[in-house]
C-alpha cells in the first residue's frame, strides 16, 4: 500500500491563503464599521441633535429651594459637569468667560451630574461660575440628553432645538465658533 504525502510546502500556502483571505475580510468589515461610526458621530449621531431639547427643572446647586430650567426663547448652552471630572474643572472658566461676553444674548445653564451638592458648589465657586446650575444627582436629566460622558455641552437654538453637542472638554476657540453659529442661526446679537 502506497501512501501519498503532500509536501509541507504545498499545505502551508493553502492555509496561509485562507488565513490571508479571512484577514482581508475582517479588515474590510472593521474599516466599514469604523467609517460608519465616524460618519454617525460627525452628523449628529448623538440621538438628540436636530430635535427639541428636553425641558427640565432641577434644584439649584447653590440655592436650595429654587430651581434651574432650560431657557425659553433664546439660544442656550447647557453644560453637563461634575466636581470629580478633571476636564470639567478645566472647562468651566472658559464657559464663564463666554457667558459674561454673551450676557443677554445667550443663556448658560450648568447641570451637575451624579455628584455631591457641596462638591459641585465648591467647584462652581472656585471656577468663578455665576450662571445658574441645576443639581441632577440621579442622572435623570443627563439620561434624557443621552449623556455618554463628561463634560458634554449641548447648544440649543432660540426655537428650542438642539443645534449641536460637544462631547469632551471645549477649547475657547471651539466654544467661540459654536457660539457664533448658534447666535447666527438664532438671529440674535451678542453684547
Amino acid at each position: 500500500m502506497a501512501t501519498t504525502t503532500v509536501p509541507l510546502s504545498r499545505r502551508v500556502p493553502r492555509a496561509a491563503s485562507r488565513f490571508a483571505g479571512r484577514l482581508r475580510l475582517t479588515l474590510v468589515v472593521l474599516t466599514v464599521a469604523g467609517a460608519a461610526t465616524i460618519a454617525v458621530t460627525r452628523t449628529g449621531g448623538d440621538g438628540i441633535t436636530g430635535g427639541l431639547a428636553p425641558s427640565f427643572s432641577l434644584p439649584d446647586v447653590r440655592a436650595p429651594g429654587t430651581s434651574v430650567a432650560l431657557a425659553d426663547g433664546r439660544p442656550t448652552v447647557v453644560n453637563f459637569f461634575a466636581a470629580w471630572c478633571l476636564p470639567c474643572r478645566q472647562e468651566l472658566p472658559i464657559l464663564e468667560q463666554a457667558a459674561r461676553r454673551t450676557a443677554g444674548a445667550v443663556a448658560f445653564v450648568g447641570v451637575d451630574v451624579n455628584d455631591s451638592r457641596s462638591a459641585a458648589g465648591d467647584l462652581l465657586a472656585a471656577a468663578g461660575v455665576t450662571y445658574p446650575a441645576g443639581y441632577d444627582p440621579d442622572r435623570s436629566v443627563a439620561a434624557r440628553y443621552r449623556l455618554q460622558g463628561m463634560p458634554t455641552t449641548v447648544f440649543v437654538d432660540a426655537a428650542g432645538r438642539v443645534a449641536g453637542v460637544s462631547k469632551g472638554r471645549l477649547t475657547a476657540a471651539d466654544l467661540e465658533r459654536r457660539l457664533d453659529r448658534l447666535v447666527a442661526a438664532s438671529g440674535v446679537g451678542t453684547s
